[in-house]
Formats: C-alpha cells, sequence, structure tokens
C-alpha cells in the first residue's frame, strides 16, 4: 500500500530540484570558471540539419522532467526517481563546472523562418547559454525519468521513452547541442539506471498495470 504523497511535498520537490539545477547548471552554464572548449561537428550533426520547428519538441522536456511531480502518487517510486535525479545532477554538474564545452557560433546563424521561432530562440539562448553542452542533460533527464515509471506504470514509461527520444533528436534538429552530447547524455542516463533502477524488484512499488 502507498504513502499518500502531499501537495505540499510535491511543492517541495519542485522547488528543492529547481533550485539545484538553477545552480548547479544555471550558474555554471553562465558563469564559467574554465574555458569553453568546442567539440568537433561530425557528419551526424550535419545531417541532421537545422529545423526550427523542432524547438516545440526540444522545450517539451521541461514538462516531461517534472511530470512525476504530478504523476506519482507511491512514495517509494518518488523517494526513488529523487534518488535518480540527484545522481544525475552528482554527474553532470562537475562536468560542467571543470570541463565545460561550447557550440560553434554557425549554430546560432541559422534562418528561423518565422519572427515566432526567432523569438522563442532568442529567449532560450537567454535563460540556457552556449554551454554546459556535454553531456546533455536535456537527454540524459528525460530518459531518467520513462526509466523511473518502468516498474510502475509500463504504458506511460513506453510513452515516455519515445518522447525523450524526440527530445534527443531535437537537441541536434535545433542545433542546441552536438551530436558526441547525445551520445554522453545517454550514457549518463544508462549509470543512473544501473545505479538506481537495476535492482531486484522493490516489493513496495508494484506495477499499477501493464495497460497503464
Amino acid at each position: 500500500m502507498s504513502t499518500k504523497i502531499s501537495p505540499f511535498f510535491r511543492f517541495k520537490m519542485i522547488v528543492a530540484l529547481s533550485a539545484c539545477f538553477a545552480v548547479g547548471y544555471g550558474y555554471t552554464n553562465h558563469f564559467p570558471i574554465f574555458t569553453p572548449r568546442q567539440l568537433s561537428v561530425t557528419s551526424v550533426d550535419r545531417f541532421f540539419g537545422f529545423h526550427p520547428w523542432t524547438l516545440w519538441i526540444y522545450l517539451s522536456d521541461y514538462i516531461l522532467i517534472f511530470l512525476p511531480a504530478i504523476l506519482v502518487t507511491n512514495i517509494h517510486v518518488m523517494k526513488r526517481l529523487l534518488k535518480a535525479y540527484l545522481i544525475n545532477f552528482a554527474i553532470h554538474f562537475p562536468i560542467f563546472f571543470f570541463f565545460p564545452t561550447t557550440l560553434p557560433w554557425e549554430f546560432r546563424m541559422y534562418p528561423m523562418g518565422s519572427q515566432i521561432l526567432d523569438g522563442a530562440f532568442q529567449f532560450l539562448w537567454i535563460l540556457d547559454g552556449f554551454t554546459n553542452c556535454f553531456p546533455s542533460q536535456h537527454v540524459s533527464l528525460c530518459f531518467v525519468v520513462a526509466m523511473g515509471f518502468w516498474n510502475y506504470r509500463r504504458k506511460l514509461a513506453w510513452g515516455m521513452l519515445i518522447w525523450s527520444v524526440f527530445i534527443s533528436l531535437s537537441t541536434l534538429t535545433t542545433k542546441q547541442h552536438y551530436s558526441w552530447d547525445v551520445l554522453g547524455g545517454v550514457v549518463v542516463a544508462l549509470v543512473v539506471y544501473l545505479t538506481v533502477y537495476r535492482q531486484k524488484k522493490d516489493p513496495k512499488i508494484e506495477l499499477v498495470s501493464p495497460s497503464k
């Protein structure tokens, strides 16, 4: 039987994770201590090109990563997800601090195609600077969330995994990341999976239904 999660606990979770992200990601993004370096642009980056409309898919990541605070009703699932978030942060933030990377200016010079998209990109670039590219936390966090639902709500987890794949591809088609970043983000998600989720079945976490 799951312990009821209070609205105040959900609120605290959102505030705490947002604060950690703002400090760990936001500060290192805008005020890097070490000189950011560029990675090599690969044929994969060129293959995917630039498709500005996929920005809306890219931005949907910020919806996905906060969905557990709304959808999870089992406190043990929530605690495992929180542990996964914190391990994700513990991997990413030191890399962002000590080994910052940046995108080439050519990635910011593509025509947007409309004033709405141009404004959306400009706003994104104000909030999300040019650094903290590798590994992509955009990629790793969405997979971490999807895996957190696997033994809880299987059908929803499948949907989240597919959503995560599209988000990952959008990081390339919006030129917010190199292909190396996506690969790095997947590796981080795999490390979190092996650390948090690949354990013997927790009797306190029951699959609600294979169809949910």
